[in-house]
């Protein structure tokens, strides 16, 4: 009877240790879906990619931990170019021939790409980028490029709506040598003078690289007591905004400064100092988590995602961690939306089909003849006061 009961009891055993194995047999079967990351994690932007890689892995343990995507863990595939285009490309191409990579996300610079995207072309492999997309790029009706950030477009709307409601008639613009930056100038002049607004942009240029705009600014304000001139619009990101303050300000230049959304960057306060006081700009809504609209639906995703950068990372939200934010989960949506069938081409297609997905930047929607994704409605105006960023609101401009 002992004999028969410890029989019975080791083929128990034995059933549990086989439906175990076959558990984590089944588990391990399911190989990760791999995303490559291009980022300038040296250089003038190290600063601010070291957010992205920080919210990025941040994002993944969460996914992993909810299960990933039908069990498939999400890992991501880091990689520095540097702030090299050549190595930006070298990486691309790697990550493009890798099979096993399903889609890339950054570089996040402008300068660097251009490049990235021809290579997504030519080897069919999707490329989510941070930076706006460019009247150049979107003429180029690429099929495997997307962009999170707010595109140049909607961008300079939104800075002539807060001119507006400001009741600045005559701006002018200090535009950075860049794609971006010049793009930018281009369409806040052309949405400008549509509303009636006299917009001025400077020969004066800056590089990314600068640290010292003294030069151009002696030359540049002489125009701004000739022209009354109301504001000046540092069209520019990163550390270069600040700067711009900063040398403004030692030169006893006391006009109201607009800016980008890349103002809305953690280090820019941190950079510019007092001399950042007053300066307002339009940006995404993860710079003010706290201070958005009870109803508004991204609220709750900030808030929360605000909330898990402090715990971890002892830093809050902002623009930038925003978007990385969003590129992850973007990533995450399209994939279970694959249903199982990933393929790098699957992967695309469910990303372009994406609609009305929410994020910390606002609703996403995706087409074959958009996929720039956001609007102008989801950003807000920001204003630097007492070293913190501070939501302001206007009547008719929502």
């Amino acid at each position: 009877m002992k004999g028969r009961r410890f029989g019975v009891f080791t083929m128990g055993v034995a059933l549990c240790l086989v439906l175990a194995w076959s558990v984590f047999a089944h588990a391990a079967a399911k190989a990760p879906y791999k995303i490559g990351v291009n980022l300038e994690l040296t250089g003038p932007w190290a600063e601010v990619t070291k957010t992205v890689k920080m919210a990025m892995t941040m994002e993944v343990d969460k996914i992993n931990a909810m299960g990933g995507v039908d069990g498939h863990p999400l890992e991501l595939v880091i990689e520095d170019n540097g702030f090299d285009q050549g190595r930006a490309a070298a990486i691309m191409t790697k990550f493009a021939r890798a099979k096993d990579i399903v889609a890339v996300v950054g570089p996040f610079e402008d300068p660097l790409q251009g490049t990235t995207r021809a290579i997504a072309e030519r080897e069919g492999v999707t490329n989510i980028i941070f930076c706006p997309s460019t009247p150049m790029v979107r003429g180029l009706k690429q099929k495997w490029s997307f962009n999170i950030a707010q595109s140049d477009i909607i961008v300079s709307q939104r800075l002539v709506d807060l001119c507006l409601a400001r009741g600045y008639k005559t701006v002018l613009v200090f535009p950075g040598n860049w794609p971006l930056a010049l793009s930018l100038a281009d369409y806040f002049k052309k949405f400008g003078e549509e509303k009636g607004m006299k917009v001025i942009v400077s020969s004066e240029t800056h590089a990314p690289s600068d640290i010292d705009m003294t030069p151009q600014l002696i030359k540049l304000k002489p125009i701004i007591g000739k022209e009354k001139v109301d504001c000046l619009y540092a069209c520019t990101g990163g550390p270069p905004g600040p700067i711009i303050v900063k040398n403004m300000r030692a030169l006893g230049m006391k006009t109201p400064v607009i800016g980008t959304h890349a103002f809305g960057f953690g280090f820019i306060i941190a950079l510019g100092g007092a001399a950042m006081e007053g300066v307002e700009f339009g940006a995404g809504k993860p710079v003010v988590p706290y201070q958005l609209d009870k109803d508004d639906p991204i609220r709750l995703i900030v808030i929360d995602f605000d909330k898990r950068m402090q715990a971890r990372y002892k830093i809050g939200a902002d623009q930038i961690a925003g978007h990385a934010h969003d590129a992850t989960w973007l990533v995450y949506d399209a994939l279970k939306r694959c249903q199982g069938k990933v393929t790098r081409a699957a992967f695309r297609d469910a990303l372009e089909a994406t609609k009305g997905f929410k994020a910390c930047h606002g609703t996403y929607n995706y087409s074959p003849t958009d996929h720039d994704g956001l609007r102008k409605e989801d950003m807000v105006f920001i204003r630097i006061e007492g070293g913190k960023f501070k939501r302001i609101t206007f009547p008719g401009y929502k």
